[in-house]
């Protein structure tokens, strides 16, 4: 078996660039160091076309992989939702796309114009079609939420709610600290912990799809979970999980 601990060098490079960007900022606030120019240019996890923008693409476009996996298993065993799992890695793609070449930005400039918005909870109005989106993609994904084993079910409901809590609800907040100015420290301080969430919530993601697969693909013999890979279920329980489910996944 091909084994290497994916998760654990993820996690490892999140560390440095939450570092880096961290000192990055430190250094433009208080020495007036460019912060869109040089080496610290690649740590900015809110910059774009750098090492922090591909990496966190890389995550999400690693979880539409995973997703793939299980697509491919549900459409052999007939399952009922595998054109759901089909869908759900399509909309993984798309944002991993999304997160390298910040597509969702053009729509900030033509909203906020149009509607005349200052600050508040929708100046990054991108906000507003996210939303939209986010809760039909809820209603349309809810039901295969419900066939998953409750751990699996559990751990991607926590990890979702981390990713889309910083995506959305942080960076409503954002929108009020952008009034003290791109270079205040609370503005600074919410982008830090915006974008923490979002790339420590894919992670986690990532480390409960795979934990599926191998439950749902036990002879998989590629390991590229490490530690982060497992799952706390029995091999009773999940054999019992995967019976009870094989008339919906």
């Amino acid at each position: 078996m091909l084994k290497f601990p994916l998760l654990r060098w993820l996690w490892a490079m999140f560390a440095a660039l939450l570092v880096g960007h961290v000192i990055g900022l430190v250094l433009w606030v208080q020495r007036d160091v460019p912060r869109d120019s040089g080496v610290w240019r690649q740590f900015d996890l809110n910059g774009e076309a750098n090492l922090a923008a591909w990496f966190e693409s890389f995550i999400i476009l690693t979880c539409a992989a995973l997703v793939l996996l299980l697509a491919s298993h549900a459409r052999e065993s007939g399952a009922a939702l595998a054109h759901r799992w089909t869908a759900l890695s399509a909309v993984l793609l798309l944002m991993s796309m999304d997160e390298a070449s910040q597509l969702h930005d053009m729509f900030t400039g033509p909203l906020r114009r149009g509607l005349e918005i200052d600050f508040g909870v929708f100046y990054f109005a991108w906000l507003i079609p996210a939303v939209a989106f986010l809760a039909f993609f809820a209603w349309y994904f809810a039901p295969l939420a419900l066939t998953l084993p409750a751990a699996i079910r559990n751990r991607l409901l926590a990890a979702f709610g981390i990713y889309f809590g910083g995506a959305i609800v942080v960076e409503m907040v954002s929108g009020f600290a952008v009034e003290y100015g791109r270079k205040s420290t609370p503005y600074l301080t919410v982008l830090t912990f915006e974008e923490t969430c979002e790339i420590a919530g894919m992670l986690l993601v990532v480390g409960a799809f795979f934990a599926f697969v191998r439950l749902v693909q036990p002879r998989t013999v590629i390991d590229l979970g490490g530690a982060g890979g497992t799952v706390a279920l029995s091999s009773a329980e999940a054999a019992a999980t995967l019976d009870e489910n094989k008339n919906t996944f």
